[in-house]
């Protein structure tokens, strides 16, 4: 069973390695029952995004999805993705983050990003995300990274977001 962790919890600021086919999860035969149940647990938590370092797991994967998306409308596990550009133009736009219950902050980001990823199935994909799509795979991939949403803003900002 996997469990969705809070900050400080260590593996939140860890850089994550890259998956391999050859790689596998504790716990699990079945990299579709695992990919069914990490999904199921960002849904149950109302998330648009869930890393594997906020279960646990420092490897370069994450969940995204949401009926708002293009790309990701079905929710889906994406494997070493990576940012392969960004735009020029920035916004800054409320986040939060499952592993900092009711925490919302304003973060800057660039606008539109062009992405690559593999499938579950291995295949390489290639895609450009705009809007809250953009911002939840940017979200995401830091994670990948050890960088929580905190540290993308200044300290005044943070205490601010933090007195609610």
């Amino acid at each position: 069973m996997i469990q969705l962790f809070q900050y400080p919890y260590h593996t939140l600021a860890e850089v994550s390695t890259a998956w391999t086919q050859g790689d596998s999860i504790e716990g699990y035969d079945d990299k579709e029952k695992f990919e069914h149940d990490m999904v199921q647990l960002m849904l149950d938590e109302r998330g648009m995004g869930l890393a594997a370092n906020q279960i646990g797991i420092t490897k370069r994967f994450f969940a995204i999805g949401h009926e708002t998306f293009d790309t990701f409308k079905k929710h889906a596990i994406i494997w070493n993705p990576q940012v392969i550009k960004a735009s020029e133009e920035k916004v800054i736009d409320v986040e939060g983050c499952l592993s900092f219950k009711d925490v919302f902050v304003k973060v800057k980001r660039p606008k539109v990003i062009e992405v690559q990823y593999e499938t579950t199935q291995g295949k390489t994909e290639f895609a450009e995300l705009n809007g809250m799509e953009s911002k939840c795979f940017q979200h995401e991939l830091d994670h990948l990274d050890g960088i929580t949403f905190n540290k993308r803003v200044s300290k005044l900002r943070w205490d601010m977001a933090n007195k609610g």
